[in-house]
């Protein structure tokens, strides 16, 4: 039976109304229904989809079986400007690069627990980004955020 589609990512948080308030004024996803799970937590939606669940920490102390593999989530989107000037009223820190031969552009930034983000740009607005004095290509060799 084939995948059929992708349905949500689950980030933990020390503060759930930081996170909340952060993916509602920053994202645009809206705080929506959850069902009444064991813990505290937050479903945020795009349209009618519940795309990123947060959940409140377990436990204050780092779970030693997880692991770094995981590196960011990535959404697509549109209008360069209006995230940038979001993440500069927000005050969050974020770099910008676009796709060697390709016409996307890339800003990446992190959450309040540091969960890295990557919001994705497509087309003209992306490859004139791309193309402006100073922009930089290729986000694989290193984002220092």
């Amino acid at each position: 039976m084939p995948i059929k589609g992708f349905a949500h990512i689950n980030v933990s948080t020390k503060d759930l109304e930081t996170s909340r308030r952060f993916y509602s004024q920053v994202l645009g996803l809206e705080d929506g229904p959850r069902p009444p799970f064991g813990r505290v937590g937050a479903w945020m939606y795009l349209g009618d989809q519940p795309i990123v669940h947060i959940s409140t920490a377990r436990s204050p102390e780092p779970n030693p079986a997880k692991t770094d593999a995981f590196d960011h989530f990535a959404l697509w989107t549109q209008d360069i400007n209006h995230y940038r000037q979001v993440l500069k009223e927000h005050s969050i820190k974020n770099v910008e690069f676009g796709v060697p031969d390709n016409d996307q552009y890339q800003i990446f930034f992190k959450d309040p627990d540091g969960m890295e983000i990557e919001l994705i740009f497509r087309g003209e607005e992306a490859r004139l980004a791309s193309q402006a004095d100073g922009a930089k290509t290729d986000a694989s060799f290193g984002r220092n955020l």
